[in-house]
């Protein structure tokens, strides 16, 4: 029996219920809606969200220790932007382990789009990560493996959605996503939509990483970067980030370049993230938060 078979009889065995407490959410954001708008054209556009969530809440109902299978919170109207808890997968088989919290962008704004492709991206992404523990959840050891969420951003102008991983087997490593929408076009968005095509944003943010990079390693001896000069093994020096390479927009509205774990350096050195400080970056930008 495949770990998708499992999940479902688990599911079916036990007694198809909404808990009181989430349809009570449902009518507390009905009784809230802006008295401005036709209740039948507010209720049409999150009609499908909260469809999906009384399906799935049927389906798969978040009542037992095993596996739960349910909604987060609902769209907060006014937002054209939320993200919210789709499906919560909880599964312990001996010393093997996996909880994992899927997110699912939704919109109110006529173009989806962008809601849509993230969706699809973190779904493929969700479902390799399950297949991953399939075939490891029976082999020496354990395996543990969380994925939770957060929305970092969520302005007039612009929405990130965070996804982050934890697995553990022999060791530990660390991975977090960012998911990106221009909310004025409803379009999904990476770091190389940011700049114009004459611009060589890949070289000028690259060196000033590298600067970054060398400037804390002056500061403290306890943080190593892989670059070169400190390290002999060419295929592990830092060179240059990806064209799309994982971004996010702090509060300040500063570009943050983030990096796993051994991506730039060791163990030790953790998840790093960098906060971009050059001009001609932010006069080159496109979208602003």
């Amino acid at each position: 029996m495949n770990f998708h078979q499992k999940l479902k009889e688990m599911a079916n065995s036990e007694q198809k219920t909404v808990p009181a407490s989430f349809s009570q959410r449902i009518d507390d954001t009905l009784e809230n809606l802006p008295q401005k708008r036709k209740p039948w054209k507010t209720i049409r556009r999150i009609g499908g969200s909260i469809a999906a969530a009384i399906a799935i809440m049927i389906a798969l109902p978040n009542l037992s220790p095993t596996i739960a299978y349910a909604m987060g919170t609902l769209p907060v109207v006014g937002e054209l932007f939320q993200a919210i808890t789709f499906r919560t997968y909880e599964v312990q088989d001996g010393k093997n382990q996996v909880s994992i919290q899927v997110p699912q962008v939704t919109t109110q704004s006529e173009n989806d789009a962008g809601a849509q492709s993230i969706n699809e991206q973190v779904a493929e992404y969700t479902s390799r990560l399950i297949a991953d523990y399939e075939s490891e959840m029976h082999a020496d050891g354990y395996f543990n493996l969380n994925v939770d969420w957060d929305v970092v951003t969520n302005t007039e102008n612009w929405f990130t959605l965070e996804v982050r991983t934890a697995v553990i087997m022999a060791g530990a490593a660390e991975e977090v996503r960012f998911y990106h929408i221009d909310v004025p076009t409803g379009e999904a968005k990476t770091l190389s939509d940011l700049f114009a095509e004459d611009f060589d944003y890949v070289s000028v943010i690259s060196e000033e990483l590298k600067e970054q990079m060398r400037q804390r390693m002056e500061d403290n001896p306890q943080e190593y970067y892989w670059l070169e000069g400190t390290t002999e093994v060419a295929q592990w020096q830092f060179q240059a980030i990806s064209e799309d390479h994982n971004f996010y927009f702090n509060e300040n509205g500063e570009l943050v370049i983030p990096f796993n774990e051994y991506e730039v350096g060791p163990g030790s050195t953790g998840s790093p993230e960098f906060v971009i400080q050059s001009p001609e970056v932010y006069e080159h930008l496109l979208y602003h938060p």
